[in-house]
């Protein structure tokens, strides 16, 4: 069973993506954030919910969106990267440690993909933005990305 939880925070409003920049750009654009648990599990499937929202999700400043859907709209595009396989993903070693430190649990997870969504919004050429955004957003030698 794959599960998803996007995770984002119940506080922060889009603000100036020049921000991700080197350089600013005129157009006025906003960005937004969210992080992309993908996690490949086998058992209880609603323990394994469960368990995930407690370790990945602050009940207070954080909202999550488990039903596979985005959890923003209206964006311009949407750059989603994550750390190569290979490379050393520190937040994916916690969350694993964690759960190999929990005996009995009625589940096992097989797999877990964590991907940052960077959600741009506002007007203008989507192609050549993405294009900019993802060579000053994404590293070569470390993320893999894609943009929606």
């Amino acid at each position: 069973m794959t599960l998803t939880l996007e995770v984002f925070s119940r506080f922060q409003s889009a603000t100036d993506a020049n921000k991700l920049l080197y350089t600013p750009i005129a157009d006025q654009l906003t960005y937004n954030h969210t992080r992309l648990y993908t996690v490949e599990c086998e058992g209880d499937t609603a323990a394994a919910r469960d368990y995930l929202r407690r370790v990945l999700v602050d009940e207070i400043s954080q909202q999550v969106k488990d039903d596979g859907t985005p959890a923003l709209s209206g964006e311009l595009f949407c750059i989603s990267y994550g750390i190569k396989k290979g490379a050393l993903d520190l937040e994916k070693e916690a969350i694993l440690a964690n759960y190999r430190g929990r005996k009995g649990l009625p589940f096992t997870i097989t797999a877990l993909t964590i991907t940052q969504k960077v959600y741009v919004f506002g007007q203008g050429d989507k192609d050549a933005l993405a294009a900019r955004f993802c060579r000053d957003v994404c590293n070569p030698a470390i993320h893999t990305w894609s943009v929606k």
